[in-house]
């Protein structure tokens, strides 16, 4: 499984004391000398991580993120990480943050729990309570090394502090914690097809609602249609079903309640302003009209001063995607006395959800959503004809990130994403979550719904502890 990140804009991731029972997850760094995590470039204490080389503190944080697992679930098997540094994938699409695998699946081995099953070879040890394969590695994973490289995404690049202030840069330590998790289990073997028709464990638990069937009770060609049913593909677990409540928050609802009947719209949020799960502001929405110059060469983009700032003030501002960033139409529509901003993406395709906003302002006091481009058509067109009225607010009888029924949604966007789909949560979850597909800069060090669909897998908590897993 692959770890993104989305760029603004774009569409578009040592032996420890640790224990766990009596089994440890173990740190194989394969990297070449001087490259990765034997890097000896000086690099000074950040963090918390006193490292002094660059090298040094890569293996720090990822030692860090298997303590954390090895100490939350419980194996009588040590877990071998290989774990590397090499140059993946950045460019206009995204970039490429890391990657990692089981090294191997097993079936119908001893202590298997169910029979024609697929187990990722560190839970299949643990069921099995021995190495099954113990000439291999268990869990294969690489970090992209062009990520410290300014060819790749500019000054910005890996933070290996543990103290969570990485600003623009991306904190290795979440992305380590996200790759582990791939490698224990969330993760299948093959889709849609499965290997010598057996599905994995995790295949289990993947429910279509629509069909009304997990994956082990489809096709091939079934599967191969549910994996792109956006919205409708959810995992049926019960310990993450059942602590769901726990994590998720109230959905936030986007609905133009005028002209009847009242509709929802799916939205997408930014990373600068008031949080939108907090926010509440209800309005009639106004286009927004600005004076075309070489900064703004649209009347509706938002980019420059409002004509119609009078009829936008204690309103909330429409305004279409493109020509300057986000937080610059946030701050003109703030200006103009705008409550709230809709913005209508200038992508024509029918799959692409509404688009992330990126950026870092911290002068936006207003919140701002964005609507597909189909969705800002149809408001921009009921504006033109009638008064429309627009409510953010919370719905306390939804879970963002669930359906009604209480399942957490799957990723899985119209457009299959090799890597990505089915194996990460869907992104319209909040508080964003460890096993979404892409970065996101609120996570901190919790597991969150990780660890229930661990155990939803098979992986058991330390007897011992006898503690109860708390969200911080």
């Amino acid at each position: 499984m692959t770890r993104r990140l989305l760029l603004p804009g774009i569409l578009l991731l040592l032996a420890t004391n640790a224990f766990a029972g009596t089994g440890r997850i173990i740190i194989l760094n394969r990297d070449a000398a001087n490259v990765g995590f034997n890097d000896p470039t000086p690099a000074a204490p950040v963090g918390g991580n006193e490292g002094t080389t660059l090298g040094q503190q890569r293996l720090i944080i990822l030692q860090r993120a298997a303590d954390r697992w090895s100490t939350t679930l419980d194996t009588n098997v040590d877990i071998r990480v290989r774990a590397n540094f090499a140059t993946l994938p950045c460019d206009d699409a995204g970039v490429v943050l890391a990657q990692a695998s089981a090294s191997s699946w097993h079936a119908n081995f001893p202590g298997a729990p169910r029979q024609d099953v697929w187990y990722p070879a560190a839970l299949a040890n643990k069921l099995a309570g021995v190495d099954l394969k113990s000439t291999d590695d268990d869990i294969a994973t690489t970090f992209n090394l062009a990520l410290d490289g300014a060819t790749c995404l500019g000054d910005r690049g890996w933070y290996y502090g543990f103290d969570g202030e990485e600003d623009t840069d991306t904190w290795l330590f979440s992305v380590a914690l996200h790759e582990i998790g791939h490698g224990l289990g969330m993760s299948g073997y093959s889709q849609p097809d499965f290997v010598q028709n057996r599905p994995s464990v995790y295949d289990l638990h993947v429910y279509d609602i629509t069909a009304g069937r997990r994956w082990d009770q489809m096709t091939s060609e079934e599967r191969r249609v549910s994996r792109t049913n956006t919205g409708n593909l959810v995992w049926s677990g019960p310990n993450v079903t059942a602590k769901a409540p726990t994590v998720l928050e109230p959905l936030t609802t986007l609905t133009i309640t005028e002209p009847s009947p009242a509709r929802n719209y799916q939205f997408g949020t930014a990373s600068f302003g008031p949080p939108v799960n907090r926010a509440t502001i209800a309005g009639s929405v106004v286009p927004a009209f600005d004076a075309m110059n070489d900064e703004g060469p649209t009347a509706t983009d938002g980019c420059t001063t409002y004509v119609n700032a009078n009829d936008v003030s204690g309103k909330i501002a429409l305004v279409d995607r493109g020509t300057c960033t986000f937080a610059e139409k946030a701050l003109m529509a703030q200006a103009a006395g705008a409550i709230g901003v809709i913005l209508a993406d200038n992508r024509a395709s029918t799959c692409s959800a509404p688009p992330s906003m990126g950026g870092s302002e911290p002068n936006v006091r207003i919140p701002i959503v964005s609507v597909t481009q189909a969705d800002g058509k149809a408001i921009r067109d009921q504006v033109a004809s009638a008064t429309v009225t627009a409510t953010l607010t919370r719905d306390g009888s939804l879970l963002a990130g669930a359906t009604r029924p209480g399942y957490v949604r799957l990723y899985a966007p119209c457009e299959f994403e090799g890597g990505s789909s089915i194996y990460h949560w869907d992104t319209v979850a909040s508080p964003n979550l460890l096993m979404e597909p892409s970065v996101n800069s609120d996570l901190r060090d919790s597991l969150d719904l990780s660890l229930y669909q661990m155990m939803d897998i098979g992986w058991t908590l330390p007897a011992r502890t006898g503690r109860r897993y708390v969200r911080r």
